[in-house]
């Protein structure tokens, strides 16, 4: 029962502000078959981690955001 309940909270459960600056960078980035989100730049502009980062596009891609995107560190 609590894991069908945690499955159904967890999305909601997102760090809205890194998935805000994610999504600018995003769109900023060359419309290749998979656009780059620079995790450095991310966590610069957010003052989240690295991994709070990397984790909340991991997260949010599961439920259908940042589709075909790659993650990378510069």
């Amino acid at each position: 029962m609590f894991s069908l309940l945690e499955t159904t909270i967890r999305p909601l459960q997102l760090n809205s502000r890194v998935l805000e600056v994610a999504y600018e960078l995003y769109l900023e980035a060359p419309q290749a078959s998979h656009p780059g989100i620079n995790l450095q730049e991310l966590s610069r502009r957010t003052g989240a981690s690295l991994m709070e980062c990397r984790n909340a596009i991991v997260e949010a891609n599961q439920v259908g955001r940042f589709p075909n995107c790659s993650l990378y560190t510069a």
